[in-house]
């Protein structure tokens, strides 16, 4: 199977390709810092796509353009709306929203709304989902995203989100993606780590935890791999 991983940052990147391990090519595609490793049978293209929408939907659409990748893997640093998700919690998103696009003054849909879409929200694949529940063998919280080209630190914005949108994590690439897998017909999978609490209260900075490369989604590589693939992954196991 041909997988593509895509992060925005390189602080996102390096525990998933120390994870990997088997580096056979690394190339930079129209600015795009592309790694491939062989995983058993499996063939998987790491990319660091940059931050925001743009380069995001750029560098999936190449993926599956020059790569013809199978399925799509999303991981990275995401701020807290919901005041139940602590810093350092893992989530898996159910659905995004592009809370950013409105077209509602010439079509009266409300904002986040694509035309031809029954409502705000891409939703990521249900039954991959479920497969990766099972194999992690965790409690992850699913949870909705609001996605959209800004760095969310205003308080009145974070209420926005969380109260109109209902999303619990904000970001700014993964609407991009869900558009072009959809698109696409290429199951999508995205796994964050929440970098920042909703009401101001985490320790740490986000600069200050993306430097220090706390992630922990990559010890959940192997679990993922396997299902995505339906097969046991070669990788080192969850660490307990």
């Amino acid at each position: 199977m041909r997988i593509g991983i895509i992060t925005a940052m390189a602080e996102e990147t390096y525990p998933i390709l120390k994870k990997l391990g088997n580096i056979v090519a690394q190339s930079v595609i129209s600015g795009v810092k592309v790694c491939k490793a062989e995983v058993g049978a499996h063939t998987i293209y790491l990319a660091t796509g940059g931050v925001g929408e743009i380069r995001t939907a750029m560098t999936a659409q190449m993926l599956k353009d020059l790569f013809d990748v199978e399925v799509m893997l999303n991981f990275g640093f995401v701020g807290a709306l919901n005041r139940n998700l602590k810093q350092g919690e893992l989530v898996l998103a159910k659905r995004v929203c592009h809370y950013q696009f409105d077209s509602s003054a010439i079509d009266g849909t409300v904002p986040g709304q694509y035309d031809g879409k029954e409502d705000r929200y891409y939703y990521l694949d249900g039954a991959l989902i479920d497969r990766v529940l099972l194999a992690t063998r965790l409690p992850l919280k699913q949870v909705s995203v609001a996605s959209g080209d800004v760095f969310v630190a205003d308080g009145a914005l974070k209420t926005r989100l969380r109260e109109e949108f209902e999303c619990d994590i904000c970001e700014m690439e993964l609407a991009a993606l869900a558009l072009v897998c959809e698109r696409n017909c290429v199951p999508l999978i995205s796994l964050k780590v929440v970098s920042d609490c909703a009401d101001g209260s985490a320790p740490e900075t986000f600069s200050a935890v993306a430097k220090r490369g706390v992630t922990r989604y990559e010890e959940l590589l192997p679990s993922i791999l396997a299902a995505v693939t339906g097969e046991a992954s070669p990788l080192p196991p969850i660490r307990k």
